[in-house]
């Protein structure tokens, strides 16, 4: 669920509020010290900080309906609201000013979340997921949120999305978890930190021409990246192993590629103090579905 919604927002912003995906990032992630201070292009945090059930919009007992004269009981659907922080740190204050105003106004006019822009999963929910700029008189909370990001106070806003939940249906189908890695800080020569990749690269046809506006979305995670003008692409914040890729070209179908991601940092490979830099040409041969493993 929390992911459709993610990718649901993300997809709105940058559609409706007329964003070019290819100059500005739109992150889910925690917009910590350490993230800002390495990001490479413009970016809009929303920060899911928070989930609470709506009381004030609870039902209870049981929903009666009539299908074909009979009549249908089941548990009242309950209401969670998932509440956002939405920023957008930039060392420019004026871009970051008119970026987090683009956010502000066209999550405003879309308090439904259009029909067009949600997840499948999304479309059968009744009711439909509601969106509302969300009015956080705590201001004691906002600062706490701020320092527990180790961030100065920067300026945001803070929205909330209502889903409901069905009381009656179980989840039958598998739980995927993403690998989930654990830093800390290096505080002598032998403290270890597992390695982390900026993975960047290119996607070409079998031409070698590179391709823009390709789409690639990593597993197990909500994101979405698209190349720029040049077919480039960058992935950051990627740990060692098997980093699996789908790759859509416009209304095409998806290709599937499989990058091994060494554990180690490679000969002559690019470092910092943060993550290892890796670079990989992808050759989109085709429009059918394949797999394959790059090295």
């Amino acid at each position: 669920m929390l992911p459709a919604i993610n990718r649901s927002l993300q997809r709105l912003l940058y559609e409706r509020g007329n964003i070019e995906p290819r100059e500005v990032e739109i992150s889910f992630d925690a917009p910590t010290r350490e993230r800002t201070e390495r990001q490479i292009q413009p970016t809009i945090y929303l920060y899911l900080y928070d989930m609470q059930e709506n009381l004030e919009l609870r039902h209870s007992g049981m929903e009666t309906t009539r299908n074909n004269g009979r009549a249908l009981h089941r548990l009242a659907f309950r209401l969670f609201d998932l509440h956002y922080m939405i920023c957008a740190p930039m060392s420019n204050i004026e871009d970051e000013h008119q970026l987090l105003w683009r956010a502000l106004t066209t999550l405003v006019r879309h308090a439904q979340l259009p029909p067009e822009m949600l997840d499948e999963e999304l479309r059968s929910l009744d009711p439909v997921p509601q969106g509302r700029l969300y009015h956080d008189n705590d201001i004691q909370r906002s600062l706490s949120l701020w320092s527990g990001l180790a961030m100065s106070p920067r300026p945001s806003f803070f929205y909330a999305v209502t889903v409901p939940v069905a009381m009656d249906v179980l989840s039958d189908a598998p739980l995927v978890l993403m690998r989930t890695a654990r830093y800390r800080a290096i505080n002598s020569e032998n403290s270890e930190q597992e390695a982390r990749y900026q993975v960047g690269g290119v996607v070409r046809d079998k031409q070698g021409v590179p391709l823009a506006g390709v789409t690639l979305t990593l597993d197990g995670r909500a994101m979405t990246y698209v190349t720029n003008s040049e077919g480039q692409f960058v992935l950051r914040d990627i740990v060692p192993g098997a980093l699996h890729l789908r790759i859509t070209r416009g209304s095409g179908t998806p290709q599937f590629f499989v990058i091994e991601i060494p554990a180690e940092p490679l000969h002559g490979e690019s470092t910092s103090q943060f993550s290892h830099q890796l670079f990989y040409t992808i050759i989109l041969e085709s429009d059918t579905v394949s797999d394959r493993t790059i090295s």
